[in-house]
C-alpha cells in the first residue's frame, strides 16, 4: 500500500461526509468506514516494515521480577545477619556467599548504610514504586522470544541498586538477567551530572529505555553470531541485525528508543538521508576499513562529526537498520534465524534493493 493511497483516504472532513449520508445509505457508510480503518491500519503496518506477530499466536509467559534492592534495604539493621539469611534463597545471584563470615556481612551492612547509596535507593523507589509496567514489557518481549525461539530458556529477572554502575546497566548469563534500576532514573538525575556522564548518554538512562537495554543485552549474549566486521558496510549489517531483532521482540517500542535518538534527531535523519547516503557512496565509505571512520559512523556521541550539530550520532547504524528492514520486507520467507546467520553484507545490500 503506497503512502499516497494512505493519504488519499485520510481526507479532512471524511468522517463528516460519511455521517451526513442519508439513512438509506447507512449500511454503505458503515462499510466504507470499516474499509477506511482497515486501509489505514494496513498503511501504518506497511510503512513501519517491521515484523508483527498476532497476539493470538504469542505464547503465554509468566514473569516474576525479584527486587533485591528493595529487599536488602528494608532489612532490620539490628538483625541484619539473620534477615540476610532469610532472603538468601530468593537472591542467590547476590548472596551466594558464606553469611556466617563477618567480613561478608559487614560489606553488605556498609553498603546499605552508605549515605549516597541510601539516597540513590530512595530515588529508585520514587521512580519505581512498583514494577508493574516493566513486568508487562518483559512479558511481551519474552513471549516474542519464545515465539521465535521455542527452545529458549527464559532467564530469571532480578533488579538491584548498583551504586550507579552505568557502564553496564544490564547483565546476563544463561540463567538470569540483572537490572540496575539506579541507571534509569532519568537524564536530569543530579548524580549522573556529577559523574560527568555525557548528555547523549544520560538521555538513554530513563525507565523507558530499560526494556530496550534488556533485550539488546540478551541478543548480544545469546543470539548474536560470532562475526568480525571489517568494513563499514559489515558494521552496518551487524547493527541492522541487532536493531531488527529489537523490532521483532519490541514491535510497539518507538524507534527513537531502540536507537537512542531524540525525535529531533530522527526527523533530521529522515529528512537528510539521501544527502548523507550520497556522501557515503561518493566517498566509498561503505567499503572502508579505516577504524576512525567506522568509529565515527557507528559509535554514540552528541552528533555525527562532519555533519550538522542537529544530526544524530551513529548514522551508519540507522542506515544498516533500514537496509535490513528492506531486505526482510523483500524476502518474507527469510526467517529471523536465517537473517542473523548472514555474513555477506554486500549480498544483503544488493538483495535488499535499499536506496534512500
Amino acid at each position: 500500500m503506497s503512502v499516497l493511497l494512505c493519504w488519499h483516504f485520510f481526507v479532512p472532513g471524511g468522517l463528516n461526509v460519511l455521517t451526513g449520508i442519508a439513512m438509506k445509505r447507512t449500511f454503505l457508510s458503515v462499510f466504507l468506514l470499516f474499509f477506511l480503518l482497515v486501509v489505514l491500519a494496513s498503511c501504518r503496518q506497511s510503512k513501519r516494515k517491521i515484523p508483527v506477530v498476532p497476539e493470538s499466536k504469542l505464547p503465554k509467559v509468566q514473569v516474576n521480577i525479584h527486587r533485591y534492592g528493595k529487599a536488602l534495604f528494608r532489612l532490620d539493621l539490628k538483625n541484619f545477619k539473620a534477615d540476610l539469611k532469610k532472603i538468601k534463597p530468593e537472591f542467590l545471584p547476590f548472596l551466594n556467599a558464606d553469611l556466617d563470615d563477618t567480613a561478608n556481612v559487614n560489606k553488605l551492612y556498609n553498603y546499605v548504610t552508605d549515605t549516597q547509596i541510601s539516597y540513590v535507593y530512595q530515588k529508585t523507589i520514587k521512580v519505581f514504586p512498583n514494577l508493574n509496567r516493566e513486568r508487562q514489557q518483559l512479558r511481551s518481549a519474552f513471549a516474542h522470544l519464545i515465539y521465535y525461539y521455542p527452545a529458549y530458556r527464559l532467564p530469571a529477572v532480578y533488579t538491584y541498586v548498583s551504586d550507579l554502575y552505568y557502564e553496564q546497566p544490564v547483565m546476563t548469563n544463561n540463567h538470569a538477567v540483572v537490572i540496575a534500576l539506579d541507571d534509569y532514573l532519568g537524564e536530569k538525575f543530579p548524580l549522573y551530572t556529577d559523574l560527568n556522564i555525557p548528555l547523549y548518554h544520560r538521555r538513554c538512562m530513563t525507565k523507558e529505555n530499560m526494556i530496550v537495554d534488556v533485550v539488546r543485552t540478551l541478543y548480544r549474549q545469546n543470539f548474536q553470531q560470532h562475526f568480525l566486521p571489517k568494513t563499514l558496510l559489515d558494521n552496518m549489517m551487524e547493527a541492522g541485525k541487532e536493531l531488527y531483532f529489537l523490532d521483532a521482540m519490541l514491535p510497539d517500542v518507538p524507534d527513537t528508543l531502540k536507537i537512542c535518538y531524540t525525535q529531533k534527531q530522527m526527523t533530521w535523519m529522515k529528512q537528510n538521508k539521501k544527502a548523507v547516503w550520497a556522501v557515503m557512496v561518493k566517498n566509498r565509505f561503505l567499503y572502508s576499513t579505516d577504524y576512525m571512520l567506522v568509529n565515527k559512523m557507528t559509535q554514540p556521541g552528541p552528533f555525527s562529526t562532519g555533519f550538522s550539530h542537529d544530526s544524530p550520532p551513529a548514522m551508519a547504524r540507522w542506515f544498516g537498520w533500514q537496509m535490513v528492514r528492506k531486505y526482510m520486507w523483500e524476502h518474507p520467507k527469510i526467517t529471523l534465524q536465517q537473517l542473523l546467520k548472514m555474513t555477506n553484507a554486500q549480498t544483503l545490500l544488493e538483495d535488499s534493493g535499499y536506496k534512500p
